[in-house]
């Protein structure tokens, strides 16, 4: 299964001082199964501030990948209860960010979709934010 999707993505966190912001974004990606997981890729816009990266998310089980590659390229693992360390580039450089997911879920098959995740966000050992990251797909 290869197939082109639209593509939903909804974000939001609040920061330490009880600020919260959102984004949603509709893009056009694409949808495959490979040994068991599935996989969703798509071009990031303007919009997003990395233009020139492309994002692939694995999703196999209760874990959840986000790998992106091009301008901005980064790493992170979502995997309910265990903590994620790892360098993320921006445009202003490289820092340590640690991911500490509490919710990961998924509910996909060839038709639609979603993706589900609610984390904690620190920054060189610091608390961040809270944030929820939303994919739908149809």
């Amino acid at each position: 299964m290869d197939k082109n999707i639209i593509l939903t993505i909804r974000g939001s966190h609040r920061n330490m001082d009880g600020e919260d912001r959102s984004i949603e974004l509709v893009t056009q990606g694409r949808l495959y199964k490979k040994n068991d997981a599935y996989y969703i890729e798509y071009e990031e816009s303007e919009l997003s501030g990395m233009q020139g990266t492309k994002t692939q998310i694995s999703i196999k089980d209760g874990t959840v990948m986000m790998e992106r590659v091009g301008k901005y390229p980064s790493q992170l693992l979502f995997e309910k209860g265990k903590m994620y360390i790892n360098s993320y580039e921006t445009p202003y450089g490289s820092i340590q960010i640690e991911v500490y997911p509490t919710r990961v879920d998924h509910d996909l098959d060839d038709n639609g979709g979603k993706v589900d995740l609610e984390y904690q966000l620190g920054i060189d050992g610091r608390f961040v934010s809270s944030n929820e990251l939303q994919l739908f797909y149809r």
